[in-house]
């Protein structure tokens, strides 16, 4: 009975040593073995233009490696991983002598290649995969698309909608025997595969803005220049160009200036929808001077005397837009500029965006109330400006931003749809049409006519203003921000386009320098999509010679 319970006794305290005292240090060793998870990202999402045409996409590489101390038979698996590989057997021998353990085979293996080595079905041989974002059309769009890290998007739309074209990353717990066979997988449920995002952009028509910004940047020695083209009937995005390129920044929606002269077509709105003029009142423009106070003079840019509603905008006076600003009232003014949508963002979600400078109510005094009836003393963004024009070309109706048209799974098939939607209605369709009317005026015969394309029905606003120096808060010295923003067919308008060009240093004026490129752009869109001619030129007045300043 005795020799029968001896061995009992060392097996036991063996079993508790091994359980008890030794437990934590077998578990991390058998952790270290046999246990491991694995995780896995499928391609990074795709991008699209609004018709299709692929802007971003990932392709996948992988590099494989190799842990000697779990490597079995190596002369046999290395000899079969350099021919699988096809690379020298010499030279992969070499690094699996200098090397202590983990051994980096080769890097960017193509799918044919990975499938090679996983035919081999080798212990010890790893494949990591790994993703490179690749660009067919090259720089187009590339402010927008942004620029992706190693494992995340850091700018533009790569980081706005960064967890969709992400898609949620697979982990799956392997448990393998002594021999390297899996045992026991376990995989995660709920796995989010990455999705596709179709931009509003037209490629084509982003490209015509990226060519004629260039053009005109560069022609005219800008610091900074910008195009922005929308569809009005829509709020969608079909472009959206920046020159110089700055891949850190969207510059359209971070960037504010004085939008100068083309606020002036705001400030009319309001007076007509509130009936505080009419287009038969007259301004007297005090022959380009007027001394506001003592201390504050508004100035023309040519002198003029006595100025219809439409002639003030036509030749784009100052001291006739103060006059109407003042006219109209800050409570007013202030309830017609919010509600046209300065002062707040436009909701498109990127972390740069800029609300615009508009100060309280309460703060302004009545040179404020002067200047900022000509788009001074205020600050906007271009995503603003263009905006604003488009309820102006569609009959009065501020609309929401768009520059995602939808979000397809790996099927196509849509999961989301941006839909248009109406922010707020602004001022009625008699309103909208005369203050079209009067816009279609500064085309034809005000400071507008470098825009204009015959046949077709063109309305929008010159721009010219001073740029302050953010150290002082002071105006610079012959620096100024020059633009033009229009919109066409006038009649049943189908785009708006901004121009800005920021400090050119040739010509001066917004419609000596963005409103030619605004009539470049416009040509090359009438022709892509075969917009025919305006029937409504036929009652329309012969355009005469005007200045061509602001």
């Amino acid at each position: 009975m005795f020799i029968a319970a001896a061995p009992v006794i060392p097996i036991a305290l063996r079993l508790f040593y091994l359980q008890t005292i030794n437990h934590d240090n077998l578990s991390a060793t058998a952790g270290r073995e046999f246990n491991r998870t694995v995780s896995e990202t499928g391609p990074r999402g795709r991008i699209f233009d609004t018709d299709g045409n692929l802007l971003a996409e990932s392709i996948v590489t992988w590099n494989c490696s190799l842990f000697k101390k779990e490597l079995q038979d190596p002369p046999r698996a290395l000899d079969s991983l350099a021919s699988a590989l096809a690379i020298p057997k010499k030279d992969l021998l070499a690094k699996y002598r200098k090397s202590k353990n983990f051994v980096i085979v080769k890097k960017n293996l193509d799918q044919s290649q990975a499938e090679a080595v996983r035919a081999l079905k080798l212990k010890g041989v790893l494949l990591d995969s790994w993703q490179n974002r690749y660009y067919p059309s090259g720089n187009l769009a590339r402010n927008i698309l942004g620029i992706v890290g190693a494992d995340k998007g850091l700018t533009g739309v790569e980081l706005l909608y960064n967890k969709v074209l992400t898609g949620q990353v697979s982990r799956r717990e392997i448990v393998r025997d002594a021999g390297g066979k899996i045992i026991y997988k376990n995989e995660l449920e709920g796995e989010a595969a990455p999705m596709d995002i179709h931009l509003t952009i037209d490629k084509n028509i982003q490209f015509f803005a990226q060519e004629a910004i260039k053009k005109y940047a560069e022609k005219n020695r800008s610091d900074l220049a910008m195009v922005l083209v929308q569809d009005p009937n829509t709020g969608r995005i079909l472009a959206m160009a920046t020159y110089p390129e700055d891949l850190e920044k969207i510059e359209p929606v971070e960037w504010v200036y004085e939008p100068g002269s083309t606020f002036k077509a705001i400030t009319l709105s309001a007076a007509l929808e509130k009936n505080i003029v009419t287009t038969k009142d007259a301004f007297y423009c005090e022959n380009g001077a007027w001394a506001l106070n003592n201390k504050v003079t508004i100035h023309d840019h040519e002198p003029e005397k006595s100025l219809t509603l439409s002639g003030v905008i036509e030749r784009s006076s100052n001291i006739g837009a103060a006059k109407i600003g003042l006219k109209l009232g800050l409570e007013n003014f202030y309830l017609y500029v919010r509600a046209f949508g300065f002062g707040t963002k436009t909701g498109l979600g990127f972390p740069g965006e800029s609300p615009g400078i508009l100060r309280a109510i309460e703060k302004y005094k009545t040179v404020d109330l002067a200047v900022g009836s000509y788009g001074h003393g205020m600050a906007a963004t271009p995503i603003q400006v263009v905006n604003a024009y488009s309820a102006l070309a569609n009959g009065g109706e501020l609309l929401e931003t768009r520059l995602v048209d939808r979000i397809t799974n790996s099927d196509g098939k849509a999961v989301f749809k941006n839909e248009p939607a109406v922010v707020r209605r602004i001022i009625s369709k008699d309103t909208d049409a005369t203050v079209k009317n009067i816009l279609l005026n500064v085309v034809e015969s005000g400071t507008g006519k470098n825009a204009a394309v015959p046949g077709y029905l063109i309305a929008g606003k010159t721009g010219t203003s001073k740029k302050i120096d953010p150290r002082t808060g002071k105006y610079l010295t012959n620096k100024n921000v020059a633009s033009f923003c229009g919109f066409f067919p006038a009649d049943k308008p189908q785009y708006t386009i901004l121009v800005i060009l920021d400090n050119p240093k040739v010509l001066y004026y917004g419609g000596e320098t963005a409103a030619p490129a605004f009539q470049e752009i416009a040509k090359k869109i009438i022709t892509l999509k075969g917009i025919k001619p305006d029937k409504g030129l036929l009652g329309r007045k012969a355009a005469v010679s005007a200045p061509v300043t602001d």
